[in-house]
């Protein structure tokens, strides 16, 4: 069975897909930091699958450099890295202060790198894919250094995916309206699905269809895959 590494494994997005790939038969190395992993470890078990934890502070360079070195000292088929971890901190630009562009920065964006470097080095094949957001087509400055880190992030998706394509796929999925933020719940989703161009909001139902599309798409690489109802694409008012 192959091996899929999921950073921010144990929580929200990544608590998702990580369950859904053990459903589907993939072993899971399941990188967190605060979160408890207990459920998708249940879940793995249940589902007839290993799944090895690797809890640590993808922050911190030197973790996120030694990650891919400590997975493959317990699997030898890893074909898949999700880069997921991420903070998610309302301050504009002039409310941002250094400590939080530091942490952003290094968790949301130097982190993904680094990792995403490491697994062509010691890995060489298979496929990454990074979570980004809808928001990297739009200008909006409310968490405006998460902003940045998912734009950067996108780009450093597409120009891996020209330079390693022919052995590392890389791609990424940018979702909408799905999960409301921290401290809120299905009232947020319900207040702002009319925003969204299909009235509707979203489920992880369809990020993990999408992560199936991009592992069963042999040529696809270096694409955004927007699962966001359209609205990044533009609002529409019903007048």
């Amino acid at each position: 069975m192959p091996t899929a590494i999921i950073t921010g494994g144990a929580v929200r997005l990544g608590k998702a897909l990580a369950c859904h790939l053990a459903d589907r038969g993939w072993n899971l190395a399941l990188s967190y930091n605060n979160s408890d992993p207990a459920e998708v470890v249940a879940h793995a078990q249940k589902a007839g699958v290993t799944c090895k934890t690797y809890p640590g502070d993808l922050s911190n360079t030197v973790f996120a450099e030694g990650l891919i070195g400590q997975v493959l000292a317990d699997f030898t088929d890893v074909a898949l890295l999700i880069n997921c971890a991420a903070n998610f901190i309302q301050e504009n630009v002039e409310r941002t202060s250094t400590q939080t562009l530091v942490d952003t920065m290094a968790l949301n964006l130097m982190s993904p790198y680094l990792l995403m470097r490491e697994y062509k080095k010691q890995v060489g094949q298979g496929m990454i894919v990074n979570i980004l957001d809808e928001r990297i087509t739009k200008n909006i400055p409310t968490f405006a250094a998460y902003s940045v880190s998912k734009v950067a992030l996108e780009h450093v998706t597409k120009l891996a995916a020209v330079e390693w394509g022919a052995t590392v796929r890389v791609n990424a999925i940018a979702p909408g309206l799905i999960l409301p933020p921290a401290g809120h719940g299905q009232e947020y989703l319900d207040k702002n699905k009319k925003n969204v161009p299909t009235q509707t909001h979203g489920d992880v139902a369809d990020l993990t269809r999408a992560l199936d599309y991009l592992i069963a798409s042999p040529f696809v690489n270096g694409e955004i895959l927007f699962v966001d109802g359209g609205d990044s694409k533009g609002r529409y008012s019903q007048q």
